[in-house]
C-alpha cells in the first residue's frame, strides 16, 4: 500500500497540496506533518531544527514516499544546520538546490521515495495557450524568448521569475520571492517611468527536479500583479502550478491581468 508522507509548510500551496494528496491516495493513505506547526496545530511536527528526531518519527509512520509542500522560512544558518546533520558540507546548502539535495538525504535516510505535488495533483499544472483573463494576441517567438532567458536566470539559481517590459528584464526574483519582486515592481512604478504593459514571467529552474519547488501562482499573485502594473503572467506550461482555479478567472477579469502558458 502506497503510504505519503506530506510535510506542510504554510499557504495555499501546502492546503491545495493536502486536499490532492488525501483525494489521490485517500485519507488513510496520506500522514500529515507540519514544517509549520502554527499553521497544522493538529498535525505531527517535523522539526527541521532536529533533522535525526525526525526522521526517525516519520520512519514510525512508514511511509513508501514522501513530499515538501508550502513556504517555511529557511535562513542561512538554518540551511547550514540542516545540511550538517545529512551529511552535506555547508556550501551545498546555501541554495535552494542544496536544499533540494537535503530533503533527498531526509528521503533516503526515512526510506520513502521522494515526489513533488504535481505527481499526485497534475489538475493543478497549468496549461499551454490562454488560460484567464483577457484574451490578447500573442507572438510565439516573443513568448519563447522570455521564457528562455527566465530558465537562464534560474541557473544562476537566484529565482524563478523575471519582469519585463518588451524584451528588456526589469528585476529578477531572489530570496524574497515572487511577492517580493512584485512589491519591488510596484515600488519601482511610483518612483520611475515604467512602461504600462509589464510581463511577469515565471519558469522553472533548469536543475530543479521539481520535487522540492516548482513556480507557483495563486489568488494573492493576481492581486500583486495588478498592483505592480503587471497585465500578463506568462508561466511554463505543464511546470507551473496554478492554486485558486475556481478564483482565478474571476480576479483576472476584474485586475484585467491575462494568464498564459507557454513552452
Amino acid at each position: 500500500m502506497t503510504k505519503l508522507a506530506l510535510l506542510l509548510g504554510e499557504g495555499a500551496l501546502a492546503r491545495a497540496a493536502y486536499q490532492a494528496a488525501q483525494k489521490h491516495f485517500g485519507a488513510d493513505g496520506v500522514i500529515g506533518m507540519a514544517l509549520s506547526p502554527v499553521h497544522w496545530p493538529e498535525l505531527p511536527k517535523f522539526d527541521l531544527d532536529d533533522l535525526p528526531g525526525a526522521i526517525s518519527e516519520t520512519k514510525e509512520f512508514g511511509p513508501t514516499h514522501i513530499c515538501v509542500a508550502g513556504r517555511v522560512e529557511l535562513s542561512p544558518a538554518r540551511r547550514h544546520q540542516m545540511a550538517n546533520a545529512v551529511g552535506l558540507t555547508e556550501a551545498d546548502a546555501t541554495s535552494d538546490i542544496g536544499v533540494e539535495q537535503v530533503f533527498g538525504r531526509v528521503a533516503k535516510a526515512v526510506g520513502a521515495q521522494p515526489i513533488g505535488v504535481h505527481q499526485f495533483a497534475q489538475d493543478l499544472l497549468a496549461g499551454e495557450g490562454h488560460l484567464y483573463g483577457p484574451v490578447r494576441e500573442t507572438v510565439p517567438t516573443h513568448i519563447a524568448q522570455l521564457l528562455n532567458v527566465t530558465r537562464r536566470f534560474g541557473e544562476t539559481d537566484i529565482g524563478q521569475a523575471v519582469v519585463f517590459a518588451g524584451q528588456q528584464p526589469i528585476s529578477g526574483e531572489d530570496i524574497g520571492g515572487t511577492d517580493g519582486l512584485m512589491d519591488r515592481v510596484a515600488d519601482l512604478r511610483r518612483t520611475s517611468d515604467l512602461p504600462k504593459d509589464l510581463w511577469l514571467v515565471k519558469a522553472k529552474k533548469p536543475q530543479q527536479s521539481g520535487v522540492g519547488d516548482l513556480p507557483t501562482i495563486g489568488s494573492n499573485s493576481i492581486e500583486r500583479a495588478a498592483k505592480a502594473g503587471i497585465s500578463v503572467i506568462l508561466v511554463e506550461a505543464g511546470q507551473t502550478l496554478l492554486l485558486d482555479q475556481d478564483a482565478l478567472g474571476a480576479l483576472c477579469d476584474q485586475h484585467r491581468v491575462t494568464i498564459l502558458g507557454g513552452v
